[in-house]
Order: structure tokens, then C-alpha cells, then sequence
């Protein structure tokens, strides 16, 4: 039998704490590979020991291949969807829980597979939480879904008892579909590698900038290899380091071909995944951090969050939650989605040209990332939903 975080173990039985609201499966991946669903549930399932609201049981639902393989049709993530399914059937068997909890997809094949979760957790009277962690939802429930889709889907969110987005820009997603008293708001929030370090300790590396995401075309990282070309012109010196893993073949050949092309090799460093103290001295090691990005089914990444932790300003684009995340001209810039690589230099150029705007600007992200986005903020706030679903 599996041991949850928060229990004890005495004479070969599970005790759980006192005072606990109710016990909770989550469902869902943890890394690797690291995406922001996977590193939201690793985080929350570290934090769950320092907590007795709840008790926390999780059901992985990793694939270990790279995040290529998300949504897609094939023979593993059908094999892997029923072994799942399976495992939440043995689960629900064994011992009833409260609430389950399911990070809902934005694709097809993958919210069938969430679809079947619901139902099974509600049949043996589990109540269910959805989390949305993109905002790509209603335009492709509007333009994408075939009816019979759309039928299913209605159906399935209507079994929820609460429907959590990242942001007040995203209740509209649900409008329709789910009753607004349903519909709750939990903003990201990502563990501070910083408490220790005061942004004055924070030395700025001038003209490097840093991106950190999943090495993929519309996370923006190919526009920013070819913005360089441009920026070089004004700042020679500038330096890019990169960390993420490539999720795409075709986009790394064509990257490193417009570096080499370019005569960019001295200027591009690529550095792998980082974690824990190695991500810390990533983002410590620029001035300014850029994610560029127009990936249909962004929400409110988490690497953007990190930065501002580390006192960083950000560059990045009018998409997904990052305009209510990103204040334009006080934490950083933003531009339009799809802006262009000569677009990206020339906010780059402006940025790296004033030392003085950086360090404000970095100044005040590390306030606002104090404010609103620190990993216990958002615990709490996804902790209180559970209980609102609990006293429906």
C-alpha cells in the first residue's frame, strides 16, 4: 500500500494526521520531462508534508519521451492511457477519496483520457477538481471540436465541482459551460530560489541575455537566435544562454543553422536542463530574461515567474496570462504575439541600453513576484479551492 505524504507508519498501518479537511488523489505527471504541468504537480506534491488540510496521494501519469509525444494519437499514450485509467479504477476501489484532482488537456485525444477520469472518479463519489493550465480551451472547443466532442466535453465539466484558471483574463473560457460560482482563479506560484540573496547581491552580467523554456519554434527560441543577428550590429558583445531541452528536431537543425550561418557560435550557449542550485545560477548569470513566445496553449509559465524571482526583467509578449503578469514598462516589455526577430532586437537593443531601467525594472519584478507569486500563495489559494469543492 502506498504511503502519502503526511502520514506516519506504525506497526505496518497508515495514521493520518488530525485535523485534516479530506484526502485527495492528484492526477497527473511529474518530470521528467519538464513541462509546466509536471513541475506544478512536483512541486505541489514536495509542499504537501508541510501541510495538514489534506491528505495527498498521486497517480503519475508521466511519459518519459519527450513533450513531442503530448496529445498525440499513438500506440504508447493509448497503452499508457488505459494502464492509467486502470490504476485510478484500483485506486478508487481501494479507499475513497474526497477529491480528485485532474489537469485538464487542450487536445482531443488527451481530455477524452481527463474526460474518463471524471466520470469514473464521480461514479465511485469522488468529487473532482479541473485545472486549467493553459488558455487555448475555448478556442479550440469553439473552432476546433467536432460536435460530438463538444457534447462530451459540456457533459464532463458540468461533473466538476470546481474549474480553476490561471488568471481573470481565462473565466471566460468556462462562460457557458461551467456555473461561474464554479470557476475559480489560482495564479501560478514557483518555490523562491532567492530568500537568501538580496537583488543588490544579484550582479547583473551586462548585455547576456537568458532564456529558459522548452527549446521549441513557437516558444520563440529560433526568432531569438535570429534577432541576435540584428542586435549584434548596435552590441557586439551581447551573449544569449539558453536552458530547456529540444522537443523538436527540425527546429534545433534550423536553430544551429542560423547560428553557424550567422557566426554566432561564440555568442549562443546552450546549457541544458537546470534544476534546483544550477537554474539559481542560470538566472543569475544575465541581465534580462526573454521568452518570446506564441505557443497556442500557453498560460502563465512558470519560467517566466523564476525570473522575476531572481529580480529579472522580462521581455516576452501579449499572450496567454503574460499580460497580466508582465507590467509593460515597469517589470519589462512586452510585445505583440508573432512579433518578428527584428521587432525582439530592437526591444532587446533599447533594454540592454539602459542599465539603469534594468535594475528598476528587475527591482520591482522581485516585488511583485513577493506579492503574488511565491509557491506557498499559490498552495494556499489551491487549498482553499478544495475546500470550497468540498462544501458544495
Amino acid at each position: 500500500m502506498d504511503k502519502l505524504p503526511g502520514e506516519s507508519t506504525q506497526a505496518g498501518r497508515l495514521r493520518y494526521d488530525q485535523g485534516a479537511v479530506g484526502k485527495v488523489l492528484i492526477v497527473g505527471p511529474v518530470p521528467p520531462p519538464y513541462h509546466g504541468v509536471a513541475t506544478f504537480i512536483r512541486d505541489l506534491l514536495e509542499a504537501a508534508p508541510r501541510q495538514t488540510r489534506f491528505h495527498f496521494e498521486h497517480l503519475d501519469t508521466s511519459d518519459r519521451r519527450d513533450a513531442s509525444n503530448l496529445g498525440r494519437w499513438d500506440a504508447q499514450n493509448l497503452s499508457l492511457g488505459f494502464a492509467n485509467l486502470a490504476e485510478l479504477a484500483s485506486r478508487l476501489l481501494r479507499g475513497r477519496h474526497d477529491l480528485v484532482y485532474v489537469p485538464i488537456s487542450q487536445n482531443v485525444p488527451a481530455f477524452l483520457r481527463d474526460a474518463l477520469f471524471v466520470i469514473l472518479s464521480r461514479l465511485h463519489g469522488s468529487r473532482v477538481v479541473l485545472h486549467l493550465h493553459g488558455g487555448y480551451f475555448r478556442e479550440f472547443f469553439d473552432r476546433e471540436a467536432p460536435a460530438w466532442f463538444r457534447t462530451v466535453a459540456r457533459r464532463v465539466l458540468k461533473r466538476a465541482r470546481a474549474v480553476i484558471v490561471l488568471a481573470e483574463e481565462f473565466r471566460p473560457i468556462f462562460e457557458g459551460l461551467v456555473a461561474p460560482n464554479r470557476i475559480h482563479v489560482v495564479e501560478n506560484g514557483v518555490p523562491d530560489l532567492f530568500a537568501e540573496v538580496t537583488h543588490a547581491h544579484i550582479v547583473p552580467k551586462p548585455r547576456t541575455i537568458l532564456y529558459m523554456s522548452t527549446l521549441a519554434r513557437t516558444k520563440g527560441i529560433l526568432d531569438l537566435v535570429r534577432a541576435l543577428i540584428f542586435l549584434r550590429s548596435d552590441i557586439p558583445d551581447v551573449r544569449l544562454r539558453v536552458a530547456g531541452n529540444w522537443s523538436e528536431e527540425h527546429t534545433r537543425a534550423e536553430t544551429l543553422d542560423v547560428i553557424a550561418r550567422g557566426n554566432l557560435n561564440d555568442t549562443v550557449e546552450f546549457v541544458g536542463n537546470v534544476d534546483g542550485a544550477a537554474k539559481r545560477a542560470f538566472l543569475m548569470s544575465g541581465d534580462l530574461f526573454c521568452l518570446p513566445t506564441h505557443y497556442p496553449y500557453e498560460g502563465q509559465p512558470l519560467v517566466v515567474l523564476e525570473a522575476m524571482s531572481a529580480g529579472l526583467p522580462v521581455l516576452s509578449t501579449r499572450h496567454g496570462a503574460l499580460a497580466s503578469t508582465v507590467q509593460d514598462g515597469v517589470t519589462g516589455r512586452l510585445l505583440e504575439r508573432g512579433c518578428g526577430p527584428r521587432e525582439l532586437a530592437e526591444a532587446l537593443r533599447e533594454m540592454l541600453s539602459d542599465a539603469a531601467c534594468l535594475r528598476a525594472q528587475g527591482v520591482v519584478a522581485r516585488a511583485r513576484y513577493l506579492e503574488r507569486y511565491m509557491l506557498e500563495q499559490c498552495h494556499t489559494r489551491l487549498l482553499d479551492v478544495f475546500e470550497q469543492a468540498l462544501k458544495l
